[in-house]
């Protein structure tokens, strides 16, 4: 199926095939997502930081940020690790929490023998993706805080399984890094829906699955917001609180 894990033929136990599977880029796809919006008409307020929720009765009336004051009809908090601290000042506690993982991105060195299939190895769970002429790997999911740095030693785990297993393919001595901060809930699914107040929508805690049920929950989303029956079960997904 893929002759770039030749090399690594007599470490491979087996592996399993998945058709459906695909990957992506999900930057190039979050950039002209952004653009068709704002052709028709959306305005990103970037670097605008929101403070609080204003609540009369039990509407959220407007959302104050560290520049202007905005008003709506409705309100989505989409804020990843960042959602309990704004849901706060609506009354709505939330449980997610951010499990933090890294990603390295390096050059090709040979094609031949970089990998054309996604896919994931589950005795390390460093995962890889082709993304042109480069190679996308990443791994591990700690609690370590909100902090977003990163050491050359948290690459170990990834590097070492990208040399086993696609020995020659990059040129490792040129990768880039970074680390990112999942929000993660305690049971797993994220937390879609409307919660205490009657016009705050929640679209959060979807762990390291955020691009992957990114559509699917924007069609739930709309459909809960336009008091439609969702085209999708929301089993698991209602905004909840947990007691310690």
């Amino acid at each position: 199926m893929d002759p770039a894990f030749g090399p690594a033929r007599s470490v491979l136990a087996g592996a399993l095939f998945v058709p459906s599977d695909a990957s992506g880029n999900s930057e190039l796809f979050t950039q002209i997502l952004a653009q068709r919006c704002r052709d028709r008409g959306v305005v990103f307020a970037m670097g605008t930081t929101a403070r609080r929720f204003v609540l009369d009765r039990n509407r959220v009336t407007a959302v104050e940020t560290d520049q202007v004051r905005l008003t709506a009809d409705a309100f989505v908090l989409a804020l990843g690790v960042a959602s309990p601290f704004l849901s706060r000042s609506a009354g709505q506690s939330l449980p997610v929490y951010p499990a933090k993982g890294y990603s390295l991105t390096v050059p090709l060195a040979d094609p031949a023998k970089a990998p054309t299939l996604p896919g994931v190895d589950e005795k390390t769970l460093v995962a890889w993706s082709r993304m042109g002429e480069s190679l996308r790997m990443s791994s591990t999911a700690e609690f370590a805080g909100y902090g977003r740095g990163w050491e050359p030693s948290d690459l170990d785990n990834i590097l070492a399984a990208g040399r086993e297993l696609f020995p020659g393919a990059a040129d490792w001595d040129k990768l880039t890094a970074r680390s990112c901060l999942r929000p993660m809930t305690p049971d797993g699914p994220p937390i879609i829906g409307k919660g205490k107040r009657d016009n705050l929508f929640y679209n959060t805690g979807h762990g390291h699955m955020g691009w992957t049920m990114a559509c699917g929950s924007s069609r739930i989303l709309a459909d809960l917001m336009a008091g439609r029956s969702p085209a999708i079960a929301t089993d698991g997904m209602q905004v909840r609180a947990f007691r310690h």
